[in-house]
């Protein structure tokens, strides 16, 4: 082989290793595109609200009384409302509520001060205050106004209201009785719209429940017989559903 044509060679294949680079170089940058025949389509949805509510009596009615007395000294202001509200718990217990039922909300001691038409002086403890609130549950209504008037005539000198509510049990019947109406409710509007859209429902994709109940409270004044007269209570639940159609 002649030296003239051992650098054609050579040139040649320098050539062509140069393009190979230049060719990877090209395909590396460029998207790679695969026709796969599956449609990448977004799914069709239609969203309804349904509402669902049904209606109750209480089976429960919860008393909010108050002990509130005042003295000079915070001794005997807590202890002149220790004597009462042992007073009122026993009037309860006469009236055949059980100690079960009667549960302590809160229990506070504040100071009062004497009121100075001046600032250039501290404010001075003239006394305090002691209050000793409770609450207590009954399911038989018709005993609850003897009930506030041996509280009241024991010693409470405060009566916030009286709660009329459910127990925790049937508050969970009622309110699987309302989701059931509210779905139905859903379910009833997503075929009336398919049905108006000229479109097939799929079935539902999303679900978000919520519910809505609210104890019913009535003021009570400090009065002798007082009447009670339980409410009825409403219970809704709401459920919004999303459904694919085709």
């Amino acid at each position: 082989m002649s030296e003239t044509t051992g650098r054609r060679i050579y040139y040649l294949a320098a050539v062509a290793i140069v393009a190979i680079v230049l060719i990877s170089a090209i395909a590396a940058t460029r998207p790679l595109n695969i026709q796969t025949g599956i449609s990448q389509t977004a799914t069709k949805t239609l969203q309804v609200t349904g509402e669902g509510t049904v209606t109750a009596s209480p089976d429960q009615a919860i008393l909010f009384l108050a002990v509130q007395t005042q003295a000079t000294s915070a001794t005997q202001a807590t202890g002149d409302n220790a004597i009462l509200m042992s007073k009122v718990i026993d009037a309860l217990v006469g009236v055949g509520i059980s100690k079960d039922s009667i549960e302590t909300l809160s229990y506070s001691l504040t100071p009062i001060y004497e009121n100075k038409p001046d600032q250039t002086t501290p404010p001075r403890v003239v006394g305090y205050i002691a209050r000793n609130a409770i609450q207590v549950t009954v399911t038989d209504f018709s005993s609850v106004g003897k009930l506030l008037d041996a509280a009241i005539t024991a010693g409470v000198n405060e009566v916030q209201g009286v709660e009329f509510a459910l127990s925790s049990r049937a508050l969970a019947t009622l309110q699987r009785q309302a989701m059931q109406l509210a779905v139905q409710d859903a379910d009833a509007q997503a075929k009336a719209m398919a049905s108006t859209l000229g479109v097939n429902l799929v079935g539902p994709i999303s679900v978000s429940p919520g519910y809505s109940y609210q104890p019913r409270f009535d003021k009570i004044s400090l009065s002798a017989q007082t009447p009670i007269q339980p409410a009825t209570l409403q219970i809704t639940a709401t459920v919004q559903v999303t459904y694919e159609f085709v």
